[in-house]
Parts: C-alpha cells; structure tokens; sequence
C-alpha cells in the first residue's frame, strides 16, 4: 500500500528558483527528476533516514534537512536541492537551492527553517 506524500514549495523562493533555474536549466532538471524519485521511494513506504545516501544523491545534511543532488548531466554545476521530508505530515518541504559555493549558507539557513516548522 502507497503512502501519500505532498509537495510544499511555500517555503522556496520564487525568485531563487526562477535564477537559478535560467543559469543552470539542466542542473536544475536533474535535481528535480531526482526529487521525483525519492517522492516514488517515500510513497512505497521507505524512510528518509533508510534512504541516506541510498540513493547516493539523497544525502542528510542533520536536522532533518537533506539534499539532492544533480545527477547524470556532464560538466555540470554541482547543485543541491535542500528538502525537508517530514515523516509525521507526509509533507516534503522544498527549502532551496544552490552550489557547492553556498552551501554552508544553504544549509544553516535550511536548518533554522525546519527549526521553525517543527514548533
């Protein structure tokens, strides 16, 4: 039996998203296409935290933020799409995305997202 999972893109910037979008179009597909995968993985009833590095784009970045990454796309951009599966809602929250540049910003403002979410 499937579980239902929701997208909630209330959190994501438009603007970001549409930027990053332009600069880096396959990038951004290929994140997204991964997205769609872990959606299929969740709704047959796997854990995020099962999921860990399983498969290898779907990393833990701590405090229930993980990131996907770009796969499949030669001389990419390394991109990282940051999602919040909240097992307890069904609901994966699409936080950002950005480089390997900004990361260490992505990810501490993703965390205090979830902070925010979880109260």
């Amino acid at each position: 039996m499937q579980d239902e999972w929701e997208l909630d893109i209330s959190l994501a910037s438009k603007s970001a998203f549409s930027k990053f979008q332009k600069n880096h179009g396959r990038e951004y597909v290929s994140c997204f296409n991964n997205l769609n995968k872990i959606i299929g993985l969740l709704k047959d009833g796997q854990s995020p935290i099962k999921l860990n590095h399983n498969p290898g784009f779907f990393v833990s970045e701590g405090k229930g933020v993980y990131r996907i990454g770009q796969t499949g796309v030669v001389g990419a951009k390394e991109t990282r799409l940051y999602v919040y599966p909240s097992e307890q809602d069904k609901v994966i929250y699409i936080l950002s995305i950005g480089t390997k540049e900004s990361q260490r910003v992505d990810i501490n403002e993703a965390h205090k997202v979830v902070k925010a979410i979880k109260k």
